[in-house]
């Protein structure tokens, strides 16, 4: 397994790849190459799962944002919880670090052990989630996205999802919800089961 881990502008980034095979006739083994925002450690438990019982080759790249909830947020927005801080909206500065920096260097990685992307996913869960969601409205760096009990709930968004189609570049789209999520007792987020179908609908509508 290839393991390595690199820091771009204060956020660490950790690369996990199969090993291509010694067998192989090719140049380059192509594998599709996944980013996974973390909210907390390097993303070794998502490749255990991944990994288990699988032998499709693959690559993640997990990456710790700096700030869980400013660097994907897409705009600003007051908080929802009791205490808790107002949104900054700094997604559009994340995304571009992924375009410019994280994604150019994964790659470069990537090619020194014999591999190049097939194609290029992005995911996240919660906040990344919504991140993600956003993200394939975009730009056109990813073929597909997973929006993992994504935060749909933020303030406005199903609207800017209903304005904004996704990137044509974008050629599968997964969402998904926990049971319980829906029954919170925050005000603010009650609706996500709906904005999610939502959200979802404005995907399938664009193909």
């Amino acid at each position: 397994m290839v393991e390595q881990s690199f820091e771009v502008e204060g956020e660490k980034v950790t690369l996990r790849a199969t090993e291509p095979p010694a067998s192989t006739t090719d140049a380059w083994t192509r594998v599709p190459v996944v980013y996974l925002h973390v909210f907390e450690g390097n993303g070794a438990d998502v490749w255990q799962r991944l990994r288990k019982g699988s032998e499709q080759p693959m690559a993640l790249v997990a990456v710790a944002p700096k700030s869980w909830d400013n660097d994907l947020t897409p705009w600003p927005a007051p908080p929802v919880f009791r205490g808790g801080r107002a949104y900054e909206g700094a997604a559009a500065a994340q995304l571009a670090l992924l375009g410019r920096e994280i994604m150019p260097w994964t790659e470069a990685l990537l090619a020194q052990h014999g591999m190049a992307p097939s194609f290029s996913a992005l995911a996240g869960y919660s906040l990344a989630g919504l991140f993600t969601a956003w993200a394939a409205t975009q730009c056109s760096l990813f073929e597909r996205i997973a929006s993992v009990s994504g935060s749909l709930w933020y303030p406005d968004f199903v609207k800017y999802v209903a304005a904004n189609r996704p990137n044509p570049c974008v050629r599968c789209a997964y969402f998904s919800l926990g049971d319980a999520e829906p029954r919170t007792r925050n005000r603010a987020m009650r609706s996500v089961l709906e904005d999610t179908r939502q959200v979802a609908e404005r995907f399938e509508q664009a193909g």
